[in-house]
């Protein structure tokens, strides 16, 4: 295995999350100091609960090479402290300093049923935790049908992490306690990755930074410069906000909402007939006019995939192409989509997979450039309808369905095509279950108006109605540099606009977590039974001695091998092995959908014992075996 320089937090104002570069958008050079194993983690106890969940340093500085600033203040959020340190909650967002912690402690205490790897490492160097969950005792992860959770690809939708970790927990602490939770990992494998970006993740729970995707500088204004307008937090509360200046009456873009009994929210009523104007919070950093356009980074690793991948538009030489924003240079650049492409290919036995985000919310899911009843097989199509309809009953979101169809349109439109995507990787390449779920609804709870669509005044509204004094952070005076007097405050950016506050985070988790639950409950299994073996009188022309005749039965919801599957032959055929006797001809080759059954006929030739081993044999399904004795 290769040791690889392990990126951690900076402290003061050294960076020690890698160098990175400019030209080519390369991996970051590693920091030099810990080190750490890509594979396979020993388990050890990681000593007591952290003294802090955050930094202790007043600053941190991100990965990479940009014209704008890379070291940011940390901030210490209540929302990110735990109610009791050392004791789980699912009332506060865990950051990774506590993930970290939790994820060894449970391989520490349970090597029975967890395995903890670094699968590898991200942007800036810092290593990429799993977690492998399954009863070692019933068999090896690989030989067992698995599905696969990720959480927070996306750097501020830290919701999905929290819905990894609920699922982890739930399984880890009701094992040996729960007959379902037993049977579930006497049988299937269940892998979690709850945070896949780090780098990001950590920067939007320790400063007041967020961004799109990834932490790689990105020139995303086109001016040839890199993040060199992020914003700032200009009056030091820990969020980059909105900021409103007062021009007077009919001089500006937007006025006060009326429709919001608190005054929070602004409305946009055109140029020339609001009284104030409008920007996102902190400077014009580079002249241009705009506030704010280029932070830090600004690809998208959920663009990354390699099926359909279309380059972004400044790579395209036609110039009248269809293009994807935040691709980046090639499939699978970036080292965080990497490492999951290169987990699933080393672990077929992968059937379902939930790669989650926020905030939509809706249970989302390929394909991603076409109407599914066009370019999917119908019985693949009516699956995933199946889980649409069983993944709303779990959580109540409001949307289910299609990229191309359902996600394009649920706002009015026409249907459009997102390229790269993780679920059309995930369908037609990898020929699996693959949602890419959108955890929680920015607070759109009521819509008032009755229009199909919310508004900040609707939201600050049922806010005010159930007492929530958190939503929108209050309006204050700030002097800024150029524009003078404004007023900072707006909607919460983080927990509220994007992700829950903490007092809901664990619902919204849990309501996830039991839908991939679900999926996981469904995933294909091999069950061989009726085994029974017949002396063949006299000498058979092929010299046979017994036949061997068995049904192999798929106990799961989703089939061994989806119709694309079979396609595209990602996965081997399903089919029976003798071992102690000599099988005659070749050996059965099928696929089981769900429910399914095949009932297999063997010609054996008997070489020495009176047993034989038979095992039914699934990449996706698992194996099974009996034994049976040769008369």
């Amino acid at each position: 295995m290769a040791v690889l320089a392990a990126g951690a937090l900076a402290v003061g104002t050294a960076p020690l999350w890698g160098a990175g570069g400019k030209g080519p958008l390369h991996d970051a050079a590693l920091s030099a100091t810990p080190t750490y194993t890509v594979g396979l983690q020993p388990p050890q106890d990681p000593g007591p609960f952290p003294g802090s969940v955050t930094p202790t340093s007043p600053t941190i500085t991100i990965a990479g090479q940009r014209e704008g600033e890379s070291t940011f203040t940390v901030v210490k959020y209540d929302q990110v402290q735990p109610k009791v340190p050392g004791r789980m909650d699912f009332d506060h967002f865990h950051t990774g300093i506590e993930i970290q912690w939790w994820l060894k402690k449970w391989a520490h205490e349970r090597p029975d049923i967890v395995d903890l790897y670094i699968v590898g490492e991200s942007f800036s160097g810092q290593p990429i935790y799993q977690l492998t969950i399954t009863d070692k005792s019933t068999g090896a992860d690989t030989d067992k049908p698995a599905a696969y959770f990720e959480g927070n690809r996306h750097s501020g939708e830290i919701s999905s992490a929290e819905s990894s970790l609920w699922l982890a927990h739930h399984l880890i602490t009701r094992a040996g306690k729960d007959r379902a939770v037993d049977k579930l990992l006497d049988d299937k494998t269940v892998y979690i990755r709850p945070v896949n970006n780090p780098d990001g993740h950590d920067m939007y729970l320790y400063t007041a930074q967020t961004n799109r995707s990834t932490v790689r500088p990105y020139d995303n204004d086109g001016d040839g410069k890199r993040d060199e307008d992020p914003g700032e937090d200009l009056n030091g509360d820990g969020y980059l906000s909105q900021m409103r200046q007062y021009v007077g009456a009919g001089k500006g873009t937007h006025v006060v909402d009326e429709r919001d009994p608190s005054g929070n929210a602004m409305l946009s009523v055109g140029a020339g007939k609001g009284d104030y104007l409008m920007f996102s919070e902190g400077t014009d950093n580079d002249g241009d006019g705009r506030y704010n356009e280029d932070g830090v980074g600004g690809l998208d690793l959920h663009r990354n995939y390699p099926y359909n991948w279309h380059v972004m538009a400044e790579h395209d030489a036609t110039g009248r192409n269809l293009t994807q924003g935040g691709a980046g240079e090639y499939p699978l650049s970036e080292p965080e989509t990497r490492h999951v492409y290169t987990w699933l290919m080393s672990h077929t036995n992968i059937a379902a997979v939930n790669s989650m985000d926020t905030r939509v919310p809706m249970h989302l899911r390929g394909p991603s450039t076409c109407d599914p009843v066009e370019c999917m097989y119908r019985s693949d199509r009516k699956l995933y309808e199946h889980f649409d309809k069983a993944g709303v009953s779990f959580t109540g979101y409001r949307n289910a369905g299609s990229v191309y169809i359902d996600y394009a349109t649920r706002n009015g439109g026409e249907p459009q095509a997102l390229f790269g995507h993780g679920p059309d990787f995930g369908y037609f390449q990898y020929g699996a279950v693959w949602y890419g779920d959108e955890i929680w609804n920015g607070g759109d709870f009521v819509d008032y108006d009755k229009d199909g669509r919310y508004a900040d005044w609707e939201r600050s509204r049922w806010c005010a109605e159930n007492g929530r004094t958190n939503c929108f952070l209050p309006w204050t005076t700030a002097q800024h540099p150029t524009l003078g007097t404004v007023e900072i405050g707006g909607i919460n950016p983080k927990f509220w606009s994007q992700n829950p506050s903490p007092d809901l985070i664990g619902k919204w988790a849990a309501n996830q977590a039991r839908f991939n639950l679900y999926l996981t409950e469904s995933l294909p299994q091999v069950d061989l039974g009726d085994v029974k073996v017949k002396k063949l009188k006299g000498t058979q022309r092929d010299g046979a001695t017994h036949e061997l005749t068995v049904t192999v039965r798929n106990t799961g919801r989703i089939p061994t091998a989806l119709e694309q599957a079979r396609e595209i032959k990602i996965v081997a055929p399903d089919t029976v092995e003798v071992t102690g006797a000599r099988t005659v001809g070749a050996a059965p080759e099928f696929h089981l959908d769900g429910g399914d059954a095949e009932k297999v006929r063997l010609r054996l030739v008997k070489t020495g014992g009176d047993t034989v081993t038979v095992k039914a044999v699934s990449v996706r399904g698992g194996l099974d075996s009996a034994t049976a004795r040769l008369s």
